[in-house]
């Protein structure tokens, strides 16, 4: 989206404080910035929230070998193995 786009959609959008609702193009120039600061920072708090997803994916599957390592080492080392084997096939 252009800047122009965003201007013309902030021009138009409301912002709503409690229950009193304003125009942001009728807000002072520092009153913009800080709710283009609160955006940023809830754009930012968002992609923190899914890296953190993605990290909890990752955690869960570590926790997943840790027991099958700790509980059927036989099958954790095959495992193993098979995941080296098949990393030399594709390189």
């Amino acid at each position: 989206m252009s800047e122009e786009q965003q201007a013309s959609q902030q021009s138009q959008a409301k912002i709503k404080l409690g229950d009193t609702e304003y125009d942001f193009s009728s807000l002072s120039d520092p009153a913009k910035q800080l709710v283009a600061a609160l955006r940023s920072s809830e754009a930012e708090m968002k992609s923190l929230r899914n890296q953190m997803a993605l990290m909890d994916v990752g955690r869960r599957a570590l926790v997943a070998q840790l027991r099958l390592a700790v509980e059927n080492p036989e099958a954790f080392a095959k495992l193993q193995n098979t995941e080296s084997g098949s990393d030399d096939a594709q390189g």
